[in-house]
């Protein structure tokens, strides 16, 4: 991959954490990316729309990497499921709650009226489950009640993210996560 291209992919995944994909502009990015305005169509002749749809793929493999590395981290799932709240939270209180999940900007933005980014969206989230679940899955657990459970997490997950950007603080996301990792740990520990 180009190295231009590369930095319009991760200034991209970067802006639309904190401002959305609305309130993301093709100069803006071009311009905090340090790349030329041209390479910006030269990359993604479809526009904002196809530049919008790499860039979360793009944050989506990153992201579904990072979960892989947790679970392989932990020999205990629940502690692996519990690092990924705890980096979240870290995450979100050094950026002073102004990052938060690139794709949720995105769903959030755009998915109800621009099928291909809400197509995009929704197999990000679909790999993050995926991702979740073969760690949970590493235990035993059948891959069904994984792919179930990996959703409750990730849903969790989510939502506690958006409440700690609308409060303003790490409040939510510890508490959700106390809950989250209790359930994590019975559920794998069911018959």
């Amino acid at each position: 991959m180009s190295d231009t291209r590369e930095r319009l992919l991760v200034t991209g995944e970067r802006l639309f954490r904190t401002q959305g994909y609305s309130g993301t502009g093709l100069k803006q990015l071009a311009q905090e990316a340090d790349a030329p305005w041209s390479s910006m169509y030269h990359f993604f002749p479809g526009g904002k729309q196809q530049l919008g749809a790499e860039v979360v793929r793009h944050a989506a493999e990153r992201y579904a990497a990072l979960i892989a590395k947790a679970f392989a981290a932990f020999s205990d799932p629940a502690d692996a499921v519990a690092a990924m709240f705890k980096a979240e939270a870290k995450l979100l209180s050094e950026s002073k709650f102004r990052n938060g999940c690139p794709i949720a900007a995105v769903t959030l933005d755009v998915a109800s009226t621009v099928e291909e980014l809400r197509e995009s969206c929704a197999e990000a989230f679909d790999l993050w489950i995926e991702t979740i679940a073969r760690g949970l899955g590493a235990t035993g657990l059948p891959s069904t009640d994984a792919c179930t459970l990996a959703s409750y997490v990730l849903s969790s997950l989510e939502g506690a993210i958006l409440l700690c950007r609308a409060e303003n603080s790490v409040v939510p996301i510890e508490r959700t996560a106390v809950f989250v990792v209790q359930t994590v740990r019975t559920t794998l520990r069911m018959p």
